[in-house]
């Protein structure tokens, strides 16, 4: 037992400093594209914004990111010419998160997370991905209220896409959170995912392109 408290809190150290890097980082892309919007900076662009643009897909992958936040720093910073690029890279960044929770229940990923020593993880997933999908969709509907049980299965995608513009969803997880378990949950086809992020992900780069900067606050 006491071999294993050290380790034990030595992972533990190791998950709070990853997710508080991953945090820092979230907040560092947002107050550096708001800083570029309070300078005027507009000229931004090239290969600076698309390495800008793919590290917040990156980001916006990792679970409890304020994603909606900086977007809408990076859309402030560069208006409508950038909206279908910030666009593009939520959706890429959602779509990374929804395979990552793909991969996570894999025999080759379970044995690495078997070595790193976290067995029972690693056990929950191989039974995870051993369990048939009506058995996952029964309990599914085991774990919601009796009332909302067939809205939640039958709009899923529907669920799954008012989960992503929640207001305030790094609290459940953000976007990444999210669709790192609607992946691991094996229950949403890619196909449909795909097209779900991609509408879900469309209302405010739109606006923006179509009625300009006016909508922003």
């Amino acid at each position: 037992m006491r071999s294993t408290l050290p380790r034990l809190a030595l992972r533990l150290a190791l998950v709070v400093i990853l997710v508080a890097a991953n945090l820092w980082l979230a907040f560092w892309l947002r107050d550096f594209a708001a800083e570029m919007a309070a300078q005027g900076r507009m000229d931004l662009l090239g290969a600076t914004l698309a390495g800008l643009l793919l590290l917040y897909a990156v980001v916006l992958a990792i679970p409890f990111v304020p994603g909606a936040e900086i977007g809408l720093a990076l859309l402030m910073a560069h208006g409508a010419t950038a909206a279908p690029f910030v666009w593009g890279a939520t959706a890429l960044g959602l779509i990374l998160a929804y395979a990552a929770g793909r991969a996570l229940a894999a025999p080759r990923t379970c044995r690495a997370i078997d070595r790193m020593g976290f067995n029972r993880a690693a056990a929950a997933l191989g039974r995870l991905r051993e369990t048939d999908p009506d058995t996952r969709l029964r309990r599914l509907e085991d774990s919601v209220p009796r009332w909302a049980r067939g809205w939640v299965l039958r709009r899923r995608y529907l669920l799954l896409a008012l989960l992503i513009n929640l207001p305030g969803n790094s609290l459940i997880g953000g976007g990444g959170g999210i669709l790192i378990a609607a992946g691991l949950s094996r229950l949403f086809r890619s196909a449909p995912v795909l097209l779900t992020l991609v509408l879900a992900t469309a209302p405010v780069p739109l606006l923006l392109m179509i009625l300009g900067p006016g909508i922003l606050p």
